[in-house]
């Protein structure tokens, strides 16, 4: 770890106490107040060190507990010549205070410990200003008369110490670590910590040591749950242990169940105590929530309690809450959710009802785990199908695919209602679909129950439909079948199920107005039905993927960007897929530095959790970000995997891997045969109709070089009308006649658009066609804007950006790609072999190339064009 001596956002505080050591306003010093952790002693020894360096002498002294039992102790050490006679002790200090230098400071930490005697001391040296004073104190904390008439009497300038705001927190945070830490994670010890840097300090090295907290690739990640070090307890537990016992009562009680209203937490305690619990700030009050609300001043108290108090008294202080709580409604799903789980960690015997209740509030918050473990509870106790409906539900969700269908499979049919019956069928199918990976065993559910089924389970039963044909890349059967689903009669999931598959189809074959509508919908939908809530959030990926193919790039990112927010600080798999969602949106921007580290992060995240449809989905987009990003080997290695692994629930984004290999080629340098891909890919869309990835694909051959597909984007902009059809038309014509002007223009709108990747490269082949017309000033000015663009994109690379930057060589484009190839390694009959030329072609273009640049042979040629792409 790094930094850690650092001194974060206190400049301002700093000048306070600095002006008051100096006399302003005729202070005599400054009296540092505060929570124990929240920098008091380390402010107190920045201005101790300051003084130092200029000059000043400085005596310093520590209040303690063990101190304050002997007459003077904590002052022992400023006496020259110790005696038992308190009087000639004080005096000898007083003395030595005002005789030895007269711009003397004197410091003492924790002085609400001192005894008696040596507040008097200090006192009596305040009052005559015969040294300037450094007292901190903590709050809530009883402290001697002659201590607290320091800042009472207006001899000292008393500054509340108030905990580091989040950003500070985050930036002492970084300083500790030596480098940034991850949003989640520094949201999860910002939690704990709230602004306490001692508190910060000890759980960083705490979890760095212990391995939780690491490093990877410059970021700092925390991924496991937080315990209670020894060592952490020690720091905080001193202070509990002193507490009476009705107190620490008290601290129980908010401890197990924040937050705990204050009519309850009189009832189950002391009154009295309750206000000692506040006054010494252990508790708050939270007056605004209503009703008043008891909350842990610190969140690591409660933490400590949790630890250290013992399962059994734990565990009857939750079930006396439990009770107390009964006699109160539930306020929100929220508050359900957190009855259920006291009760599951109590005394009391289970309660199907809430604990079914509870489930579904969890489903509702995402958080999964949480759902899976109160529908099983439910279940134990006879909750009965609905339980384990809600059960295999959260277990299909969170990757658990085989113990949800073995949940589903003992379920006895013959007792469900066609409601039942209907979800049963659906959770099955999405299973095998899913989680699975068994498309045929998925279609196998939906075919024999349809024969013979109840009119809303075969409804349901054609939702699913929907969407097994959308995901397939079979969209117009899967807009037909999503059409003709009434969303209102069937269950939740069945619903959401025709709504996916409508936005995916909708979205593949370009009928955006669609796209919206239908998203709208399930958005709606999802409001107000809690089983629904997680498909919420896959509906967000298919709806953004959608809308990055339409071109509205804009409210693609405004959409990924709400739900990155809603899921950012949820546990589990829901906050990595939001923040797996927030990369796509910013690779469809061009963003590709943020892509990049939204991407690998929920990768991450997905392969920790062996997670495989979520890896297969977004290793494309990463590996497409990388090659994009001219990482063209980490692209390849990391597609080898994509392809190995490739999951039947997302066939439909088959073009979209196709692309990605065509960029991870012509990051390589071999740019025909990633145009060749990208073409490749696009006659894989217009083969499944999917006109949108058609426009997307052809786009990108363009984009690769190859304007070959400029009429059928012409048709297709004329029978789609997109904003991206009409733009990428338009692209694929000017650069196939070579039109600066036109692909300037092309390059303005593909900013406006929001895609500064394609904006970039327009640019870019602007300038180059200008310089082709000998137009050398417009060809300097579009390749600056190229270049800028590129640079705000994060490092995006392609091969009209290459070209541009190293123009000065007078190369050909196949020139330039023959020697990428020979700086790779290759031979000259490999390179002919990836070309499909003569070796003797090779052997002239590298002839000529050599010529042209006064290189010897293959190798100095290969190390200029290195130098020239750096």
């Amino acid at each position: 770890m790094a930094g850690a001596g650092a001194l974060i956002g206190r400049t301002e505080e700093l000048r306070l106490l600095e002006e008051a050591l100096n006399g302003t306003d005729g202070y005599r010093g400054c009296v540092i107040a505060g929570q124990a952790g929240v920098g008091k002693s380390r402010l107190a020894h920045e201005l101790v060190l300051r003084s130092s360096s200029a000059g000043i002498s400085v005596r310093s002294a520590v209040g303690t507990a063990s101190a304050r039992t002997v007459p003077l102790g904590a002052l022992a050490g400023w006496c020259d010549h110790p005696t038992s006679n308190p009087l000639q002790l004080i005096d000898q200090l007083v003395q030595s205070s005002t005789s030895e230098s007269p711009d003397e400071v004197l410091s003492i930490d924790d002085a609400h410990l001192l005894d008696e005697l040596s507040a008097f001391v200090i006192h009596h040296v305040a009052l005559r200003g015969t040294a300037r004073l450094i007292v901190t104190v903590r709050s809530g904390e009883p402290a001697p008369d002659a201590v607290t008439a320091l800042w009472k009497d207006g001899m000292l300038l008393r500054l509340d110490l108030q905990p580091l705001s989040r950003s500070e927190s985050d930036a002492l945070l970084a300083s500790v670590l030596g480098s940034p830490v991850d949003e989640k994670s520094a949201s999860k010890i910002w939690d704990l910590t709230r602004g306490n840097a001692l508190y910060l300090r000890h759980l960083v090295s705490q979890e760095v040591t212990s391995g939780r907290l690491r490093e990877c690739h410059g970021l700092w990640f925390w991924q496991e749950e937080f315990t209670v070090s020894d060592s952490i307890a020690d720091l905080l537990g001193e202070q509990i242990r002193r507490l009476p016992e009705a107190v620490r009562t008290v601290l129980d009680l908010v401890a197990v169940a924040e937050p705990l209203p204050v009519a309850v937490l009189s009832e189950l305690s002391d009154l009295d105590a309750v206000e000692e619990a506040e006054n010494r700030g252990l508790i708050r009050i939270d007056a605004a929530s209503r009703p008043r609300a008891a909350r842990m001043a610190h969140p690591l108290y409660g933490e400590v309690r949790r630890a250290r108090a013992g399962d059994t008294r734990l565990r009857r202080l939750r079930g006396r809450v439990v009770s107390a709580l009964a006699a109160l409604p539930p306020s929100g799903p929220e508050d359900v959710v957190r009855r259920a789980v006291l009760h599951a960690d109590s005394d009391l015997p289970i309660d199907p009802d809430l604990f079914l209740r509870a489930a579904r509030g969890a489903m509702a918050l995402l958080d999964l785990s949480l759902c899976e473990r109160l529908a099983h509870a439910s279940s134990l106790a006879g909750g009965g199908a609905e339980a384990d409906l809600c059960r295999a539900h959260a277990l299909l969700l969170l990757n658990r695919g085989t113990e949800a269908e073995d949940v589903l499979a003992a379920m006895p049919l013959e007792s469900l209602t066609d409601d039942r019956f209907a979800r049963l069928l659906t959770l099955r199918a999405t299973n095998m679909l899913w989680i699975l990976a068994r498309p045929e065993e998925s279609k196998r559910i939906v075919d024999n129950a349809l024969g013979d089924a109840p009119p809303t389970v075969a409804e349901s039963l054609r939702a699913v439909r929907a969407v097994q044909r959308a995901v397939a890349g079979d969209p117009l059967p899967a807009l037909e079948l999503g059409r003709d689903v009434d969303t209102t009669r069937v269950p939740a999931s069945a619903a959401m199920c025709a709504i996916w598959g409508t936005v995916i189809a909708a979205g593949d074959v370009g009928e955006s107005n669609l796209v919206s509508e239908t998203a709208s919908k399930g958005y709606r939908l999802a409001e107000s039905w809690q089983e629904a809530s997680y498909q919420r959030v896959g509906l967000v990926e298919f709806h953004v993927g959608a809308l990055l193919l339409a071109g509205e790039v804009a409210e693609a990112e405004a959409v990924a960007a709400r739900t990155y927010r809603e899921c950012i600080r949820l546990p589990g798999v829901t906050s990595a897929v939001g923040t797996a969602i927030a990369g796509m949106a910013a690779l469809g921007q061009g963003r590709l530095a943020l892509a990049l580290e939204r991407l690998d992060r929920a990768f991450a995240e997905f392969t920790s959790l062996d997670y495989p449809v979520l890896m297969y989905r977004y290793g494309i987009l990463l590996a497409q970000a990388l090659a994009m990003a001219g990482r063209g080997t980490a692209a390849t290695a990391l597609l080898s995997s994509v392809d190995q692994n490739r999951h039947p629930a997302f066939d439909f984004v088959d073009s979209e891997r196709l692309l990605a290999h065509a960029w991870g080629h012509a990051a390589l340098g071999a740019v025909s045969t990633a145009a060749a891909v990208a073409l490749r890919a696009a006659e894989f869309a217009a083969e499944h109709r999917q006109h949108a990835r058609e426009v997307m694909c052809l786009q990108v051959a363009v984009h690769l070089g190859d304007a070959t597909g400029r009429r059928r984007l012409a048709h297709l902009a004329e029978s789609t009308r997109s904003r991206r059809a009409c733009i990428a038309a338009a692209f694929a014509s000017a650069a196939s006649d070579h039109d600066g002007k036109a692909l300037s223009e092309v390059a303005t709108q593909f900013e406006e658009m929001g895609d500064t990747a394609a904006a970039a490269d327009a640019a870019a082949r602007a300038a180059l066609a200008f310089a082709r017309a000998n137009l050398r000033g417009s060809s300097l000015t579009l390749g600056a804007r190229a270049q800028r663009l590129a640079r705000e994109c994060g490092g995006l690379t392609t091969p009209a950006l290459r070209e541009t930057a190293d123009r000065d060589l007078p190369l050909t484009p196949r020139e330039r790609e023959i020697i990428s190839m020979v700086m790779r390694g290759l031979t000259n009959r490999q390179i002919a072999e990836a070309l499909t030329m003569s070796v003797r072609t090779v052997e002239g273009h590298l002839y000529r190339a050599q010529k042209k640049t006064g290189t010897r042979n293959r190798h100095e040629l290969a190390a200029l064009l290195r130098e020239q792409c750096r």
